[in-house]
């Protein structure tokens, strides 16, 4: 993905689902949406709504090097095929396991994520009477398992107006939002700057979660790629605790959300 230190490499496992960089985001309402752009395991945790308590937004000093690549852009991977929301799915917690290479890496510089960016959608038939101000989170967590590291979490609520939206239509076998007939969609990629919560003192596991998170109501709803993926690194939460979908008997398919993570190597010093 890359041709510095940064070497990313995915993992597995998330809902179920295919996908595509990053803007800024957007909230949904209730209803759901569908299909293709037009142009287990684990303990019942309960979601937080606070990060891990670390030093919040902090940059790096002016006088070190901060390199950021993109590791993970679901759009190289599938395509997009549903809109899903806490409202219409049930869902809490959505989130796809990655993989960082840090053995290039000289033992004074650091890493972690600094984006991530998800693609938040809403109906056309009720675009014009979207509620603003409704908020969707995402998530980080510094271990290969959500119940072993408490998650840094962020928030944004989603108004229209600070938004370029563009037109997407979903497939007719989306599930969630082909349930209502909405396959006329808007979208818009909403940009998390996580360097306001993840310290730049780094992060230490090489294999690391990220993922989204809602509330109830939890209507913003978000683009969910086609079911292709792989089990083995998604976890959900379907209400009942974290679990890694590719044990859980249920699902036959998985989807990740449509999102993409940015990671930054801090270097003490200035760039070349």
């Amino acid at each position: 993905m890359n041709h510095f230190v940064c070497l990313f490499s995915l993992l597995v496992g998330c809902s179920d689902y295919d996908i595509k960089t990053v803007d800024e985001t957007v909230n949904g309402g209730d209803d759901p949406e569908s299909s293709v752009e037009s142009s287990g395991d684990g303990d019942s945790n309960e979601p937080q709504d606070t990060g891990n308590p670390e030093v919040p937004n902090e940059e790096p000093p002016e006088d070190d090097c901060a390199e950021a690549e993109v590791a993970f852009d679901i759009e190289e991977l599938s395509i997009l095929q549903d809109a899903v929301s806490y409202s219409v799915a049930g869902w809490s917690q959505d989130a796809i396991v990655l993989n960082f290479d840090s053995s290039s890496l000289t033992p004074d510089q650091t890493w972690r994520v600094s984006a991530v960016e998800i693609l938040v959608l809403i109906s056309e038939a009720h675009f014009p009477n979207f509620t603003d101000g409704q908020d969707i989170h995402i998530q980080v967590f510094d271990s290969d398992h959500p119940n072993l590291a408490m998650p840094w979490t962020m928030s944004k609520s989603i108004v229209r107006s600070e938004h370029s939206w563009s037109s997407y239509t979903l497939p007719n076998d989306a599930w969630y939002a082909g349930t209502y007939g909405e396959f006329q969609q808007k979208g818009t990629w909403v940009r998390f700057d996580t360097r306001a919560t993840v310290p730049s003192s780094g992060m230490t596991s090489s294999t690391f979660i990220v993922g989204v998170m809602w509330e109830p109501p939890g209507m913003v709803k978000v683009g969910y790629s086609n079911f292709n993926q792989d089990c083995e690194l998604n976890w959900s939460n379907y209400g009942s605790g974290w679990v890694l979908n590719s044990e859980n008997p249920v699902f036959f398919g998985c989807s990740w959300p449509m999102m993409r993570v940015e990671v930054e190597v801090v270097t003490p010093g200035d760039c070349d």
